[in-house]
């Protein structure tokens, strides 16, 4: 048929419609539909079925013809008066405590029962109302009356009902509130625009209409049940394939209205649904209407959100890909799916994953919801329209770019200015939607609104990549920019030299990581060239102490770092509280902030890093607490330590001499205090080193006894163990103790035991069995027995201290603390420090010396033939040496099978760049060197030397850590 100019007003119910798709800021959309060809669909469905649908044929006078509209069940009858009513009812049952439907806008609604008002409210420019009642039962008549105003001089117009009875129970469902529901709200509130013209969206295979020019809306857009009828009854109840068509439950609604609406039964229903209560369905349930309910296959988006800027991140991982694809704005994309879903709260969104509103099926599948429309002449018809149900939102974000590239059939250029070819940015595209897309003014307004308060350029541009680090600003002069640097659109935002030294976070890269896209304390900067960046792994950190090493430069970057700056010296700010708000990952810089204000990276080694703060409470008052150790030059007195008697603080600091200590309270740094404001009694300095040698005497926080004191720990756990004492009790009685710089406590002085000794390094083995290892020196008060040096006889022993005479040696065995052992032990060996090359066959490698009582051959210099190995020790008499090979002790063996060479160590990398060069098992000449490998396969490729022989003619290298061989150094030049 051909329409003529016909005016149609579309309405959306309220209890079925998504807001972002069909319902903008509570108005509605009007369009003048031209010249357009439809065809009618033909009906074959009768009773309820059919009555549900309205046909549309024009009269040879052009005048449109309304069918009579038939109650279907749970529906409220209307009796028409004088014309076409403008109020219309939703669907209304008996025992029914609300009512809602629309009216005229901008009047004052009242409802009777008789000449009882049952509700009445005031209707805004929508014309929509929802009002609460009771005492609604079967066969009552009410009627709505609309006045000018609340002060009902003025009728506009008045409408009966008479409440139906129902023979199937209705569904049990909550009204919505159209004021408070979110997919509903007004754009002030969720952001959607006020109306948008869907029809160059609508699928033509679903929509009989043809898509229509800007301006104007479709109107033939058939009845559900008008196409389920085409199918018979019975085909329809019998069908068990997967169903296709999705209906989302209303309010109002029972399986059995559904069910003769579309053609069914109650029985196929609940079957097709699997459902457990067939009286029972809710609002915002899926029902498939024509086969097995297939929608848990179907939907794949799962995902909920925090809030708004989980929602567009979410959407962003996809738009960039998308955008690259189909060359659009990944930003307009988003916040075109972030206004018209509501941020992915609508019920297209929630429930198809339509972000869009998009018409038709995808896959075969649509969401099909129940709308009404009022025609020309003030009827009403009710509706089914379908939307298409996607997977997921990446499929809805594809399907949209598509109809932008596309168009729409008559114009496939249609929104050709929202290609990025055709704009200089993404305002450009936002500013050619409005009056294509949505008729709404301001539309682009609210676009580029979303895209800023998001930054959602980043997503603009280049393929990305997710990241998730942090990097230093490194360079300066590179742009930061709204886009990559050259994309089409970008524009400067700020210079790297406005951050350089400062860290940032990576959140995404471009697929060739060529650009990085960069936030600051949260807030977004934008993209800069990586090559600005420089990345090394840190750890955030939250504590202070104070600097006590002048020696230290400050930096922009911890030291060593390319694009490393002095920013000055750690003197400046000796004995000045430092909070370290980040550390390199090995522990070795920290960045450091004083009195608030960010300095630089410093090594940790300014700090006094073996000090360990520990907490004590103030006994004394009197003290000054200074911002240095008292007496420094430019010290300066900041409070006293007559204001925290009584209060635990944290120490976390002292002075070289230990007789000040750098203190904070509730996590603020006070500064320097004198150590006797934690004593209640006198106390005198002290340093000297002790053994703990009792093993029942407690440590304490004070002297034991002192008022306030606390028991920490026990001299068992310290036994036989060095220790410093750095203050002592005025009677000397007790004495405050510490470990590698970490302050034990207080002990009885009766626990310890002095003797002077000497720290040494060197390595021997074991080779008497008949002395005993003690706890400490042999003979010395508290000393106790340990072990059978036996137990450890040809062991490698190190040796960490001498006693002052030489005679005693504190050791450990595969780096395990045993204790003290005579020297004696070693008898018949000594030290040996020097490489040789094993060249002779036929001599055994041996646990002890050969002929040792109690050696075993481990091994053969056969095995070894040609190897570099190390002496660490040999007898007295020099026959037997103590080899080791890469680190591994191999044994003993005959110093006859050894040809010596002098070596130093050496630490360099060098490349060989020069072929015709063996590498030898030995400096090339050495009795006993084997080939091992040529230059030629290493050429121009870096080494690292970790010896040279002694005249510098040879080197011993090692490639990836694996040591290699010895090579004539000529091989490094070319």
């Amino acid at each position: 048929m051909i329409v003529q100019k016909k005016h149609l007003r579309a309405c959306i119910a309220l209890s079925s419609m998504a807001a972002s798709s069909l319902l903008f800021g509570n108005k509605y959309a009007f369009a003048d539909e031209v010249n357009t060809n439809t065809v009618e669909p033909q009906s074959t469905a009768t009773g309820a079925a059919a009555a549900a649908v309205a046909t549309d044929t024009p009269s040879a006078a052009d005048e449109p013809v309304v069918s009579a509209e038939m109650p279907v069940a749970g529906a409220v009858t209307a009796t028409e008066k004088d014309g076409v009513k403008q109020t219309v009812l939703d669907p209304l049952l008996p025992e029914a405590t609300e009512i809602s439907g629309s009216t005229l806008p901008n009047g004052y609604l009242v409802f009777y029962k008789e000449d009882t008002i049952l509700a009445e409210t005031a209707v805004d420019e929508t014309g929509l109302f929802k009002l609460p009642v009771t005492g609604i039962v079967a066969g009552m008549k009410i009627k709505a009356v609309v006045y000018g105003n609340q002060d009902k001089t003025t009728v506009l117009e008045e409408t009966e009902w008479t409440v139906p009875a129902t023979d199937k129970p209705a569904a049990d469902v909550a009204m919505p509130d159209p004021i408070t529901d979110p997919t509903l709200a007004a754009p002030e509130a969720s952001g959607a625009a006020e109306t948008v013209i869907l029809d160059p969206l609508a699928d033509e295979t679903l929509n009989a209409s043809t898509e229509l020019p800007a301006g104007n809306i479709a109107t033939e857009t058939p009845s559900m049940s008008v196409s389920a009828a085409a199918v018979s009854v019975e085909t329809a109840a019998v069908q068990e394939a997967k169903g296709s068509w999705y209906y989302y439950v209303q309010s109002g609604d029972s399986l059995q209205s559904i069910a003769t609406h579309y053609a069914t039964d109650v029985a196929s229903l609940v079957r097709w649904n699997s459902l457990v209560d067939a009286n029972k369905i809710v609002v915002g349930q899926l029902l498939s209407v024509n086969g097995t309910n297939a929608y848990a296959e179907i939907d794949k988006e799962t995902r909920t959100f925090a809030d708004n800027a989980a929602f567009v991140n979410y959407l962003g991982q996809y738009a960039t890909d998308i955008g690259v694809d189909y060359n659009l704005y990944a930003s307009v994309m988003v916040a075109q799916a972030s206004l018209e879903s509501a941020y992915g709260t609508s019920k297209l969104g929630t429930v198809g994953n339509n972000l869009f509103g998009i018409k038709g099926s995808y896959e075969g599948n649509s969401i099909v919801m129940r709308t009404w429309e009022e025609q020309s002449d003030g009827s009403i018809i009710w509706i089914d329209a379908f939307f298409r149900l996607y997977p997921s939102y990446q499929e809805s974000m594809v399907d949209y770019a598509e109809k932008l590239r596309t168009g729409v059939s008559w114009d496939p250029n249609y929104y050709k200015g929202t290609w990025i070819e055709n704009t200089t940015s993404y305002k450009d595209a936002t500013l050619y939607l409005t009056g294509r897309y949505a008729t709404d003014s301001s539309y682009y307004l609210k676009l580029n609104s979303i895209i800023s308060a998001y930054s959602l350029t980043k997503f603009d541009g280049p393929k990305t990549v997710a990241a998730d680090y942090s990097a230093i600003v490194a360079g300066n002069g590179y742009s930061i920019d709204s886009l990559p640097w050259g994309t089409t659109g970008y524009e400067y935002v700020a210079s790297s030299s406005a951050y350089y030294g400062m860290e940032v976070h990576v959140s995404r890269q471009t697929a060739d990581s060529q650009y990085s896209y960069i936030s600051i304390d949260g807030k977004d900067l934008g993209w800069i060239d990586s090559a600005a960046l420089k990345r090394f792994a840190t750890v955030s950190t939250n504590y202070s102490l104070p600097i006590m090493n002048g020696g230290y430069s400050i930096d922009s970057l911890p030291w060593g770092e390319p694009g490393c700056v002095k920013l000055g010296d750690s003197a400046t700010y000796y004995g000045k509280v430092a909070t370290v708000v980040r550390e390199t990952a090995n522990g070795a810089y920290a960045e450091i902030a004083i009195d608030g204000v960010l300095k630089g990276w410093i090594d940790k080694k300014a700090f006094n890093a073996a000090f360990e703060s520990y907490t004590a409470t103030i006994q004394k008052g009197n003290y000054s607490i200074d911002s240095l150790p008292w007496g420094t030059s430019g010290y300066r007195t900041l409070d006293w330590s007559s204001a925290y008697v009584g209060k635990t603080v944290s120490v976390i600091g002292k002075s070289a001499d230990e007789a000040y200590l750098c203190i904070a309270y509730n996590g603020a740094a006070l500064g320097w205090v004198d150590y006797k404001a934690f004593e209640s009694f006198g106390s005198v300095n002290a340093y000297y080193y002790a053994i703990v040698s009792g093993t029942n005497y407690s440590i304490d926080s004070q002297p034991w006894g002192e008022v306030g004191y606390a028991y920490l720990d026990t001299s068992a756990n310290y036994y036989g163990k060095e220790v410093l004492v750095t203050r002592k009790t005025a009677n000397g009685q007790y004495a405050y103790i510490s470990i590698n710089g970490k302050g034990l406590g207080w002990i009885d002085n009766r626990g310890l035991q002095t003797f002077t000794t000497k720290a040494v390094s060197y390595s021997l083995p074991i080779m008497a069995g008949n002395y005993s290892v003690d706890s400490l020196p042999w003979g010395e008060p508290g000393f106790v027995k340990v072990a059978d040096a036996s137990v450890y006889f040809g062991k490698i022993a190190t040796v960490l201290r001498e006693t002052a005479n030489g005679a005693y040696a504190e050791i450990t065995i595969d780096g395990q603390r045993l204790g003290w052992v005579d020297k004696r032990v070693f008898n018949n060996v000594k030290q040996a420090d020097y490489y040789a090359g094993i060249s002779r066959q036929s001599y055994s490698i041996d646990s002890l010396p050969w002929g040792t009582a109690g050696f075993q051959t481990v091994g053969s210099s056969n095995e070894q033939l040609g190897n570099c190995v190390k002496i660490i020790a040999e007898t007295s008499d020099g026959l037997y040496k103590l080899v080791q090979k890469d680190g591994q002790t191999l044994g003993w063996i005959d110093n006859r099978a050894l040809t010596a060479f002098g070596t130093v160590a050496a630490n360099y990398a060098a490349t060989i760049q020069s072929s015709g060069y063996s590498i030898d098992s030995l400096p090339w000449g050495t009795t006993g060197f084997t080939l091992v490998s040529l230059t030629s396969s290493y050429l121009n490729k870096p080494v690292q030397v970790i010896r040279e022989t002694a005249n510098g003619a040879y080197a011993l290298i090692a490639v990836d850590g694996k040591t290699i061989g010895w090579v004539d150094k000529r091989s490094f030049n070319k």
